[in-house]
């Protein structure tokens, strides 16, 4: 079975032709290079394949045309849903930048060793992204910036936090 990696969620339609509206919203960035078909669904594993017909890029989100989908009303019927690529398509990322699929599920740790929570969920803003930390009934939010994010270890899904007083509610 072929790896799948997130790129974006279909967050409306563009036209009548069945255009798909598409956020990066898994820090990801659509890939470079000429790719023929994407995966379409709630996860990774029950995702529909769709060959790509065209792809325009806006400067907020990119438009993109699939097979089987050419009217609005079909399009309309996929918001919501996340946009996978196959692992050979995927981005690189730059240094000190991580997927967010591979942040969510990670265990948050303070730098003396308390456990925080794990991360639940990414809020994308403009400023920073917003991490959103689940430990039992209590959700906490921090931005991701350098001054408080430590150490990443996505491999061991271990994340270190540098605590400030205020940061989060204990």
């Amino acid at each position: 079975m072929v790896k799948l990696y997130a790129v974006g969620n279909i967050i409306g339609c563009f036209g009548i032709k069945g255009y798909l509206k598409i956020r990066d919203t898994h820090n990801s960035g659509f890939p470079d290079g000429k790719i023929d078909k994407i995966f379409i669904g709630d996860t990774d594993e029950v995702a529909t394949s769709y060959e790509i017909e065209d792809v325009i890029s806006r400067n907020q989100y990119i438009l993109i045309k699939v097979s089987s989908v050419d009217d609005r009303t079909a399009a309309e019927a996929l918001r919501g849903k996340t946009l996978f690529v196959e692992e050979k398509h995927k981005q690189r990322l730059k240094e000190g930048t991580f997927y967010i699929h591979d942040i969510i599920g990670c265990d948050v740790y303070s730098s003396d060793g308390r456990s925080i929570g794990t991360i639940e969920d990414v809020h994308k803003f403009p400023a920073q992204d917003v991490w959103v930390i689940r430990k039992n009934d209590k959700l906490q939010m921090i931005p991701a910036v350098r001054e408080f994010i430590k150490k990443v270890d996505v491999e061991n899904r271990k994340i270190i936090i540098d605590l400030i007083e205020g940061l989060i509610e204990e």
